[in-house]
């Protein structure tokens, strides 16, 4: 299991702070994010995770790996740095692995990081957008707040953007 604290989380924080060598923990099942896709259809997807809404996104990828079906994926994956990314070595073996997956750092404050891969998430993610295909986004709050009414001002269609399950914006 991987916890990394974070400033506002209060899990997260009593996991890494509080929880010594010997206790026992009580996890329950994870939550369904309600972020699934649609067997029907096949369109290309741009996925945009901030911070732990990797995990689910990263399943998304995972099922079009078990079952390929020629649509193309593109992944953006935000940190601060470089180095906070997470899991990246795991994400460049399934980036190697599959000729379909491009995987794009989105790097908020690393002033070493490449022009291309500057910015928060939601900006990389516009440059990486393409006409058809489906968007998928998990993470903070904030960014999830943000995230319909800049897509649809740039003209991508509400009902091809698909946010967590409970969240409103």
């Amino acid at each position: 299991m991987h916890v990394r604290a974070v400033p506002a989380g209060t899990v997260s924080h009593r996991l890494v702070h509080e929880v010594r060598p010997g206790e026992l923990l009580w996890l329950g099942p994870p939550a369904d994010t309600g972020l699934s896709l649609d067997p029907a259809t096949t369109s290309d997807l741009l996925l945009v995770a901030g911070g732990t809404g990797l995990a689910p996104l990263r399943a998304l990828v995972e099922q079009v790996a078990a079952a390929p079906d020629g649509r193309r994926v593109t992944l953006i994956v935000s940190a601060r740095t470089f180095t906070d990314l997470y899991d990246s070595i795991a994400l460049d073996k399934l980036q190697c692995a599959h000729d379909w997956l491009t995987i794009v750092p989105a790097l908020s404050d690393d002033p070493c990081a490449e022009p291309a891969e500057q910015g928060d998430a939601l900006t990389i993610a516009v440059g990486h957008h393409r006409p058809g295909q489906d968007v998928y986004l998990c993470g903070p709050p904030a960014m999830l707040a943000d995230a319909r009414p800049r897509l649809c001002a740039l003209g991508i269609p509400a009902a091809r953007i698909y946010l967590p399950k409970g969240f409103t914006c």
